[in-house]
């Protein structure tokens, strides 16, 4: 059969079915809807760069301190005043 033989045959059965085909089209509503609101999520969250107005502003800081058990320690600063322990 043709790829169009067995388009016909899958829209004569799900016409019969009305339960199945809602079913059916609830289900792909749904998880193409989740797919996209997750990949804006991750997209958004993950895949883009931060946004930084000033980036000559931003101070990168590493510490290594041997005595106490901790090396490379990194501390960053995105506005003066403010550090932060990574």
């Amino acid at each position: 059969m043709s790829f169009v033989a067995d388009l016909k045959f899958a829209f004569r059965s799900l016409t019969r079915a009305k339960g199945l085909a809602l079913t059916v089209i609830v289900t792909l509503a749904l998880g193409i809807g989740a797919n996209a609101a997750i990949f804006s999520v991750v997209r958004s969250v993950l895949l883009r760069p931060l946004v930084n107005r000033d980036p000559d502003r931003l101070i990168y800081i590493r510490q290594t301190a041997q005595g106490i058990g901790t090396e490379n320690v990194v501390f960053l600063a995105a506005m003066p005043g403010a550090l932060w322990r990574m």
